[in-house]
């Protein structure tokens, strides 16, 4: 038997060492075969190291090699992505107006690339009146063409405002689309590319996680692409984009894009591995590592590894101190053969994989926390409370553990996210949903894992059912089992094997609305008066926790002095900017007091008690939080308060309907403003109307 030197026998993903192993041992998965054979997808999904840019550089040679459509590759560098965000910073700060801006300079990009091919092609000539355009568009616009892909749209923005300084962001789109007759330019291109050139241009863009965080800018420029590639495919012109991202990236677009159901959902690929594609992949670079002679794939694997390892079971051993992923068995692999030919042995052990194991196992805990810190902040939190204990649990004592760590709660983005993930059962969804756990069948010991990463709705299991924390993490979280991990059978449920008894997947968006309209519902439930007191103190707990999360650190219920067994919500400003800085700088406020009233309209008691709490670092404004049905005034009674307070004390009390904090959580749902904007301007207009209303003539100033 040929031994290969010790080392990365398999390859790894971001090394040289790979890219020389993908031309002589690339698996062609069904991922590609159907993206090669022209499938109408725009948006290939995977989860980090699931092989997208792998796949993105054969599919690009497949394509090329095929003739049929000609390529336009890229990967955008990390610092024009960085100068494009800080470009829109200064123009805004709002998911939606970021890929509205980018959308359009986006095209710019798409439309001038396909220009320079059209004018390339030696059909050109024919095109009359149009190439004419496009030679003069290129002449005026030269500038525009010393720079490349997301370079070049960052020159389109600032050719725009350089022209018209000042403009805002609404403006500024006409500005960009008259700026470069975009309607003319995409009608030009379209004559070009279907009279010249005869071919489809297909746009290919990898690495657009590379300096990306699930920001609303960041996420906007992702948006701006997705919604330009939507648009090309509407009109059939010849123009195909696709984009290679991570799961992470989809999850922020499903959050924050109102028109992900329509533009995104329907064009997504989800790359996914199971037992059988892993072997085959494996054994491919194996054969190629030793230039073994072409045999199945199981006895391929077996010249490889030995003992408790050989055969398909010895390879499902293997996998399960993996996530089911490229990246995961070759890291795993080479290092237990480093092991195995340090000690002068050319198949690997189980004593190898071992070693290997622990070091593993932790990498792909620490990559599950990178891969979800910002999507679901709360991810750590949860994972870590498993930690020293044992890897089986029955489901309601899992839902429990959870439960306890969403009560504790969490501070800014995480306290957000436990806003929806209101239970221990929301919190082990969101856990099965990215692999972590898994359900064993109710009969026989398989155990069911979702390795994809979409959204599964599993919340209602018998509390009796028996939850698996993956054997992958078992070593990094020090957990015990009944049975070894690499003994745990394990069932994947994902696209094409979905566990019975397993309700059918859910997409995120679709969960997602469901729990925001469930806060926002669940208002109306709540009886007025003493009886639904504390039911409503965490009404208004949650609602906070969500809306203000971003600019209100440590939102809690904090004791009520004045009131028995009363608590109201209090949080502490983070935010220099908007409505919650206009509060910090003009009434002295770091610690805001949003005071639970579960009746109608007050009166002079519940304004003394409001007057009491103001001091320190509470300042002189209060919000007061009420069951009014009013949404736009407030009565003669409370009017006359207000001014008293602010007359006598300089203190004011700003009532908040209920309904308001309401319409808010439902924007969320149903408009295409985000949420802090839509929340920012109901505050700012309410406050406006308080001092320029009730406390005009000494109402505060804001310098």
């Amino acid at each position: 038997m040929t031994t290969a030197p010790a080392g990365n026998i398999l390859g790894e993903t971001t090394a040289e060492a790979d890219r020389r192993m993908l031309d002589v041992a690339f698996y062609e998965s069904r991922n590609y075969l159907e993206l090669i054979h022209g499938s109408d997808f725009r948006f290939v999904v995977g989860r980090r190291g699931a092989g997208k840019s792998a796949l993105f550089r054969k599919v690009t040679q497949a394509l090329e090699a095929e003739g049929g459509a000609i390529l336009i590759t890229e990967k955008p560098d990390e610092v024009k992505t960085a100068a494009l965000q800080e470009e829109l910073k200064q123009l805004t700060e709002r998911y939606d107006d970021a890929r509205s801006i980018t959308r359009l300079t986006w095209k710019v990009q798409i439309l001038t690339s396909a220009l320079e091919h059209i004018l390339k092609h030696y059909k050109a000539e024919k095109l009359g009146e149009t190439r004419v355009f496009l030679i003069e568009f290129k002449t005026k616009h030269q500038s525009l063409f010393e720079h490349a892909g997301l370079a070049r749209s960052l020159e389109a923005l600032r050719l725009v405002r350089r022209a018209n300084p000042g403009v805002g962001a609404r403006a500024l789109l006409e500005k960009i689309s008259d700026y470069f007759r975009l309607r003319r330019l995409q009608d030009a291109i379209i004559d070009g590319v279907q009279n010249a050139i005869g071919k489809r241009l297909v746009f290919l863009y990898d690495g657009l996680d590379e300096g990306w965080l699930p920001s609303p800018l960041a996420t906007g420029v992702l948006g701006g692409l997705a919604r330009a590639a939507a648009d090309f495919r509407e009109e059939s012109h010849g123009l195909h984009c696709l984009l290679f991202i991570r799961d992470n990236m989809l999850r922020a677009l499903v959050q924050l894009d109102p028109d992900y159901s329509r533009n995104i959902e329907g064009s997504t690929l989800r790359l996914q591995w199971d037992e059988r594609s892993l072997l085959s992949f494996v054994s491919l670079r194996l054969r190629a590592a030793f230039r073994w002679s072409q045999e199945n794939d199981t006895r391929i694997w077996t010249q490889f590894a030995k003992g408790e390892l050989e055969g398909i079971d010895g390879f499902r051993r293997c996998l399960k101190l993996t996530l089911y992923r490229p990246r995961d068995l070759i890291s795993l692999l080479n290092t237990a053969y480093k092991a195995a030919a340090a000690a002068n042995r050319d198949r690997i052990i189980d004593a190898d994989l071992q070693g290997a194991a622990t070091a593993i196992s932790e990498q792909r805990l620490q990559d599950l926390y990178k891969e979800y810190q910002e999507v679901l902040p709360g991810m750590s939190l949860f994972a870590e409370r498993f930690r020293g204990g044992t890897a089986k649990r029955k489901s309601a004592d899992v839902k429990q553990l959870l439960q306890d760590v969403v009560d504790a709660g969490g501070t800014g983005m995480v306290a957000r996210d436990f806003a929806l993930i209101s239970t221990g059962a929301d919190a082990f969804n969101a856990l099965y949903s990215v692999g972590f756990l898994g359900i064993q069948d109710d009969v026989g010991d398989a155990v069911t894992f979702c390795h994809d990463g979409s959204n599964t709705d599993v919340q209602e299991l018998p509390d009796s059912r028996v939850i698996v924390v993956h054997p992958c993490f078992w070593r990094a979280l020090s957990l015990t089992g009944d049975v070894p991990q690499e003994e745990v059978l394990i069932r994947v449920d994902d696209e094409d094997d979905v566990a019975k008894g397993v309700p059918a997947k859910t997409e995120m968006k679709a969960d997602r609305l469901r729990k925001l309209g469930q806060i926002a519902d669940d208002l109306e439930k709540i009886p007025l008066g003493n009886e639904g007191a504390h039911a409503f103190e965490k009404w208004v707990h949650k609602t906070a926790q969500y809306l203000f999360a971003k600019d209100l650190g440590n939102i809690e219920l904090h004791p009520n002095k004045s009131g028995l067994q009363q608590r109201d919500v209090v949080g502490s400003i983070n935010a220099d900017r908007g409505f919650w800085g206009r509060v910090a700088r003009v009434y002295g406020v770091s610690q805001i007091v949003f005071e639970c009233k579960n009746f109608e309209e007050m009166a002079a008691p519940e304004f003394r008690q409001a007057w009491g709490y103001l001091s320190g670092p509470y300042g002189r404004l209060l919000i007061m939080v009420t069951r009014s049905s009013q949404d736009k005034q407030i009565t003669n009674r409370e009017r006359a308060l207000v001014k008293e307070g602010w007359d006598l004390h300089e203190k004011l009390i700003v009532l908040i309907p209920a309904i308001l904090l309401q319409r808010a959580i439902r924007k969320m749902r149903t408009s295409k403003e985000q949420r802090e904007d839509a929340i920012q301007t109901i505050l700012n207009e309410r406050l406006d109307k308080y001092e320029r209303g009730y406390i005009s003539q000494k109402a505060p100033r804001d310098e």
